[in-house]
């Protein structure tokens, strides 16, 4: 019962400042979900222009350095490529 009063008072007395903590939560809850959504939506938004850029390509190839020029001319005339695979075209970034 004394416990119960000494919060009522509490909460009386310092009504000012836990308005303020309140504000102050429900402004980060409402900031870290909007983070979230909005990351979620950027995610899927390149996702989707990766996949346009790629158009009908099934893999793609990547390294840290340059690959020759010349390189998708060789894959496709090589007979194990061919027998896994329908086509090879170099794709541009």
């Amino acid at each position: 019962m004394r416990a119960r009063r000494l919060v009522l008072n509490s909460l009386a007395h310092y009504w000012r400042t836990n308005i303020a903590v309140v504000l102050g939560v429900a402004t980060g809850v409402a900031v870290l979900a909007g983070a979230l959504l909005v990351g979620d939506s950027v995610r899927g938004s390149l996702r989707d222009l990766v996949l346009q850029r790629l158009g009908r390509a099934d893999r793609a190839a990547l390294s840290s350095g340059f690959f020759r020029e010349a390189l998708a001319a060789d894959l496709e005339r090589d007979p194990d490529f061919g027998a896994s695979f329908q086509a090879v075209a170099p794709i541009e970034g």
